[in-house]
């Protein structure tokens, strides 16, 4: 790995871990993430080519068929039918071209999958990039979020419009002044990794950090489904604990005993329940935040003047305008999915219309399965699964896990919940996050075959 290519995948991540939609710069019709991207697959290419390794599987990542390599194929020709499907379906083409180049992110597991190994871009660099990156989002999102609390909440219009012209509308302001920015996801990822760093006493101040200035933006993004993939992701890590403690004796009680004598663990599991049992309250927070309470007064039948306070009925009810949306999405969704046996098999394709709305579905599983299928949603899932899959066979052959690998898995687990709230999974800052944790479990897995 040459310096050009280095500086190339550090741009990439950075780019990825902090650039939102991935349009705060243009170069015309490009964006600066089509570039990097484009930039990767370009390199790998040459390297290809000069250094004539066409059948060598070390350097041509393109025919070294693993698993991993295999399932990406597979999806990739799935997107070209799920393409063909909605022209047949007369779908308008910008759309479905929208649709198909945004998965066709999945290219770039070939170059990331030669780049990203312990001799050229390793893991432990690319955890410290997005732990950077992490924290320089969260500290600029507090910051703004603070700005239109205060100095600018009597006249804040000025403020949203010129924010949103600097950050090319990536910008997205909630009721409160909040802001929520697509890099929230690896303020997320970032503040599980760096939580679990800092109880398991091998940190960093970067790590400490990210941890008070993470929770803090990730509080005030009022995205309510990133306290759900965080709960589940905590649930996790105390799950795996427990497995890696108790597996080296054998029988349920020896488990357990293993388990409740372990201060270490018990200490740490406590302090993350605690953490669990506090998340609900702020998801009661988040939803006041960002949905007012309406009063419905309601009249008794039989009463008599509405008006009167002794007679009616007073409650406040949320207007929760974001469930009712995803409501409309399930119903829009189980219309076109039982209107014929091929559209729940192979899909509508590229472009469908659902709940009226052709792009912005909220939910990527659901928007998967009308638009791909039974097929390309199985397909999806096999390679979430190969994730797990291989960490499991390589702990299994040389007894290992190490705290960063439980992080990875755990904030995987949460990102595949939130993905059903909040579309990041087929989207490429969802999908980047993905291919690397496919690229490292796959060569953990290989790893672990060699040493043992």
């Amino acid at each position: 790995m040459n310096k050009f290519e280095r500086i190339l995948m550090t741009v990439f991540l950075v780019e990825l871990f902090v650039g939102g939609g991935g349009r705060l710069i243009d170069f015309g019709i490009l964006s600066i993430r089509q570039v990097l991207f484009l930039g990767l697959i370009l390199a790998l290419v040459w390297r290809i080519i000069k250094h004539k390794s066409y059948l060598d599987k070390n350097i041509n990542t393109f025919i070294r068929f693993t698993p991993v390599t295999i399932g990406i194929y597979i999806l990739l020709f799935w997107f070209v039918i799920s393409a063909i499907i909605g022209l047949i379906n007369g779908h308008a083409i910008s759309v479905i071209a929208t649709d198909f180049f945004r998965v066709s992110f999945f290219l770039v597991y070939f170059p990331l999958a030669y780049y990203i190994a312990d001799e050229r871009f390793s893991k432990t660099r690319i955890i410290k990039i997005l732990k950077y990156s992490a924290l320089a989002v969260a500290i600029f999102t507090i910051v703004v979020s603070l700005l239109g609390k205060t100095i600018f909440s009597s006249n804040f219009e000025p403020f949203y419009h010129f924010m949103n012209k600097v950050m090319n509308h990536d910008l997205f302001f909630r009721p409160s002044n909040s802001v929520f920015y697509k890099s929230h996801l690896f303020v997320l990822i970032g503040l599980i990794i760096s939580l679990n760093d800092v109880l398991n006493k091998k940190f960093s101040k970067l790590d400490v950090l990210l941890v008070i200035f993470g929770s803090i933006s990730v509080l005030w993004s009022e995205t309510r489904g990133f306290l759900l993939a965080f709960m589940l992701s905590m649930l996790m890590i105390i799950l795996l604990d427990g497995k890696v403690i108790s597996d080296s004796v054998k029988g349920i009680s020896n488990k357990f005993n293993r388990i409740i004598h372990s201060k270490k663990y018990l200490k740490k599991a406590a302090i993350l329940l605690v953490i669990l049992i506090a998340v609900p309250f702020l998801f009661k927070y988040m939803t006041l935040e960002r949905f007012q309470e309406e009063v419905v007064v309601q009249q008794p039948a039989g009463q008599g003047d509405p008006t009167n306070q002794q007679e009616a009925k007073v409650k406040k009810e949320v207007n929760d305008v974001s469930v009712n949306e995803r409501v409309k999405f399930i119903v829009g969704s189980k219309d076109i999915l039982l209107k014929s046996p091929q559209n729940f098999v192979v899909g509508s394709g590229y472009g469908t219309e659902i709940a009226g709305r052709i792009d912005g579905i909220e939910m990527s599983f659901l928007d998967i399965l009308v638009e791909q299928g039974l097929i390309g949603l199985g397909i999806w899932v096999f390679l979430f699964m190969i994730v797990f899959y291989n960490y499991y066979i390589a702990y299994k052959r040389d007894k290992k896990v190490d705290h960063l690998e439980i992080s990875l898995m755990a904030a995987f687990m949460g990102v595949l919940l939130l993905t059903n709230i909040n579309p990041f999974i087929n989207n490429p800052i969802g999908i980047s996050f993905f291919l690397v944790l496919l690229i490292l479990s796959q060569r953990r897995k290989d790893s672990s075959l060699i040493e043992g």
